[in-house]
């Protein structure tokens, strides 16, 4: 697959899957903004606490149905009917322990209604996400679109009216919509399946030892991304020092979760490139895997010439963009985002090491690198924390992405053997430049993000880090 086509295809997964999640981000700004900065901190932990369950639910399961059922369609109906009834048990189980160790952490009342009606939430979504496989494996992704869009339309549709009345109202808007969800879901599939509910005991035995690398890899990444909430509503300071004095715990939960809210987006540049990388790496692996490395270079170089950029750029704007998104009643947000926002330089690498690592068969050592590097993170954010609050936290996220990067790049050693980081001085310097322009002529902010673009792209072209043929065959390939 040609550099052209890589990037053609990146654009349509960002402008495709990112056009409903630019809407779902605008209806998170939106809910933060009307919640307040306490408010929507308690929405923000019950979200991110029940997440940390879901891979109990799921088991790693959707990778297998879509395997199994592609490969035998006849079989479906038993795949399906045996996947339902271990989740229907997984799903008493889950909701057990997820009310019994709410309960045991001594969470408010209020909070603890908050996090039963949260696990209700994933119960449904696990259901569709095991149906939405189903979609996967006919080949029916229209199925899987209409849902898509659906939800985010519902989400909007049902949260808005209830924004001035606090979280719990919000978050039964988003549970409503998770069953919403699964209704349609199980419509869509008796489309294809005649649905029966019959359960073969030694079957579903085999699909959990199946599923048990799934469930780990899952585990770990829940872990990595949610644990860091969930550890600063017990560890972080109950108010912090200086100007934020008056902030609560709950407080300062919503800044920090305003913060990644826009690292979030910002990670989907990353995702749309190694989705889009994934199927031309494998293909070219097989038939001409000497020019592998290549492609590896290539797409490191790329993303890096973004991410530098992008992070230097948000860490000076970042008082600015805070306020334009959620308004001063998150100035809190905004050290806690200049920190956050370096995660990106490695983060974006990480992802094409990733597909690479999946694509040379080293899923095992990728699943212990995962691993130390929960390790590594909950050890960080257990130390940080205490201290250092949100700021802890966010701290913590950067070292850990530096790690990940570490162990994936040892990994990776072994095969391509001519990796270096040469290339990085010229977007670096560029981009220092850059951060000069921004703080010398000192405008609004979209002036601001025009002229150190401008300032940044006529460096990277004057050095000779990319040619003018460069970008009109992006623009080019992005408009094919």
């Amino acid at each position: 697959m040609s550099d052209s086509r890589i990037i053609k295809n990146a654009g349509i997964v960002f402008l495709g899957d990112n056009a409903l999640k630019i809407l779902s981000m605008l209806l998170v700004f939106l809910i933060a903004r009307s919640l307040g900065d306490s408010e929507y901190g308690k929405f923000s932990f019950i979200i991110s606490f029940t997440g940390l369950f879901f891979m109990l639910l799921d088991l790693g399961t959707r990778i297998l149905v879509i395997r199994e059922v592609a490969e035998k369609k006849h079989e479906a109906p038993k795949i399906i009917s045996n996947v339902i009834c271990l989740k229907l048990l997984l799903s008493l189980v889950t909701y057990t322990i997820i009310g019994t160790t709410a309960f045991l952490l001594g969470y408010a009342k209020e909070t603890l209604i908050g996090i039963l009606i949260a696990a209700l939430g994933i119960v449904f979504d696990s259901f569709a996400a095991t149906l939405e496989s189903l979609y996967q494996a006919f080949e029916r992704m229209e199925y899987s679109s209409i849902l898509k869009v659906g939800r985010v339309i519902l989400r909007f549709g049902i949260t808005l009216p209830f924004l001035s009345m606090g979280f719990m109202p919000v978050l039964i808007a988003y549970v409503a919509v998770q069953f919403l969800n699964l209704v349609v879901s199980l419509y869509f599939a008796s489309r294809l399946i005649k649905p029966t509910f019959s359960a073969d005991r030694k079957y579903m035995i085999d699909l959990v030892k199946r599923s048990f690398p799934f469930l780990l890899s899952g585990l770990f990444v829940s872990l990595y991304f949610r644990i860091d909430i969930t550890l600063m509503s017990k560890l972080a300071p109950e108010a912090l020092s200086g100007f934020y004095s008056h902030a609560t715990r709950d407080a300062i939960i919503g800044w920090y979760s305003a913060s990644y809210n826009i690292l979030d987006g910002m990670i989907s540049v990353a995702v749309a490139v190694s989705a889009a990388l994934l199927p031309a790496a494998v293909n070219m692996a097989k038939s001409a895997p000497e020019k592998l490395e290549e492609l590896y270079k290539t797409s490191v170089r790329y993303l890096s010439y973004i991410s530098i950029p992008a992070a230097t750029g948000i860490f000076l704007l970042a008082d600015k963009i805070i306020f334009l998104v959620y308004q001063d009643k998150y100035a809190g947000s905004a050290l806690a985002l200049q920190i956050l926002i370096w995660t990106i330089v490695p983060l974006y690498i990480n992802y094409i090491l990733g597909a690479m690592n999946i694509v040379l068969h080293q899923e095992k050592l990728g699943l212990i690198v995962l691993f130390l590097n929960c390790l590594v993170n909950i050890g960080l954010n257990l130390y940080l924390i205490p201290r250092y609050s949100l700021y802890g936290a966010a701290v913590a996220t950067v070292l850990t992405e530096v790690f990940y990067f570490a162990g994936y790049y040892i990994i990776l050693r072994r095969t391509f053997k001519n990796i270096d980081f040469l290339f990085l001085v010229k977007p670096v310097f560029s981009a220092a430049v850059m951060a000069f322009v921004i703080l010398y002529v000192s405008l609004p902010l979209f002036f601001s993000i025009a002229i150190g673009g401008v300032t940044y792209i006529t460096l990277m072209v004057l050095l000779r880090a990319i040619s003018i043929e460069e970008i009109k065959k992006t623009l080019g390939a992005l408009k094919r």
